[in-house]
């Protein structure tokens, strides 16, 4: 898992409250003609099939947190949204806990296993999927 800063995020300059859902994600400055939801990409990383993007709304009070996995041909291949209804999903840690596996920490305390299924194993199987855990 390496980190890189290949990845921007489309800026917005409307008032939060008039900013769209989804921005444009641009790779080494290249438009990538796709949207992802969220603000600002907190964390993105390189591995040998895919790339892990964690985007944030940017809003600390009720703070939600996206997970896009693209291939190497930077198409989307898969997500998941925790979405802050109720609750805040502030990014406090991400672990590799083995290959595609990883612990995800939010606000200091909840603890979430994130597993990668890309390339897929079975044809039904989801490529992002997500367990509350513990530590």
């Amino acid at each position: 898992m390496i980190a890189i800063d290949k990845f921007t995020i489309q800026q917005h300059e409307e008032k939060y409250e008039e900013r769209p859902l989804k921005s444009l994600l641009y790779f080494d400055g290249k438009d990538l003609n796709l949207k992802v939801s969220g603000l600002v990409i907190e964390k993105q990383f390189e591995l040998p099939n895919y790339f892990l993007l964690l985007i944030n709304w940017d809003c600390p009070f009720e703070e939600g947190c996206e997970i896009v996995v693209l291939n190497k041909n930077l198409k989307i291949v898969g997500s998941h949204s925790f979405t802050p209804f109720y609750n805040s999903y502030l990014l406090s840690s991400i672990n590799e806990q083995s290959k595609n596996q990883y612990q995800l920490v939010f606000n200091g305390s909840d603890c979430f296993e994130l597993t990668i299924d890309y390339p897929k194993q079975s044809l039904f199987s989801k490529v992002v999927k997500v367990s509350k855990s513990t530590f």
